[in-house]
């Protein structure tokens, strides 16, 4: 593979793949697939947007380098924005593979135990480790698919709160963490993470001044 002029940019994407092929397995392969296709994006419009600048020299007029930067930076944030939706798919598809989820509640019976849950989670200062304990405790098989399940895991985001520890302790609890999909929740957060750090370093090198003296 030909090496981006980029290296930073170029390790970030590598590390997000790295993490991501160990995953690309069975029923998960097609959202995770998804997700490194989006990332790999990147690269194609970083190589881009440099030869774009190569053409322009460092003659080329400043609003036509602008509108190449503009264009590469609406272009990642596509690009990511459509890998977050597919991992959080991916996540999410995990999640109902490990968790069980009782067929005969209905939307309300689930909106109503989930408000009764937040309240109870909302005195927490530590809503992950709460959660966590309520799982073990609980005998009602609602409440487990609410607290372990994308609820749980979508109420903890707000709060701000890392889902990295409580999906290693969930994954721990359920003993499923030699499972594709035991691995695709522990991986969540690094992935979240991996993915940030592309976009970072996107960024960053659109805006180093040597861009516009490419060779």
């Amino acid at each position: 593979m030909r090496r981006m002029s980029d290296p930073e940019l170029e390790r970030a994407i590598e590390a997000v793949q790295s993490i991501l092929q160990p995953l690309r397995l069975g029923e998960f392969s097609e959202k995770i697939g998804k997700v490194s296709i989006y990332v790999q994006s990147v690269a194609k419009s970083w190589d881009a947007c440099c030869k774009a600048m190569q053409t322009l020299g460092q003659r080329g007029a400043e609003d036509s380098k602008d509108a190449m930067a503009s264009g590469f930076r609406a272009s990642l944030k596509n690009s990511l924005h459509f890998a977050r939706i597919n991992l959080d798919a991916a996540l999410v598809q995990a999640l109902q593979t490990l968790v069980w989820r009782p067929k005969n509640p209905t939307k309300t019976d689930e909106s109503r135990k989930a408000a009764a849950l937040k309240r109870a989670f909302d005195r927490s200062a530590t809503p992950g480790k709460a959660m966590l304990q309520h799982y073990i405790s609980s005998s009602d098989p609602l409440d487990k698919w609410l607290v372990a399940g994308p609820w749980g895991h979508e109420y903890l985001r707000r709060r701000g709160m890392d889902l990295e520890e409580f999906d290693l302790a969930l994954c721990e609890i359920l003993e499923c963490g030699s499972s594709v999909a035991g691995k695709i929740v522990q991986s969540y957060t690094r992935i979240c993470r991996a993915i940030d750090e592309v976009e970072r370093s996107a960024l960053e090198a659109v805006e180093k001044p040597r861009l516009a003296n490419l060779k």
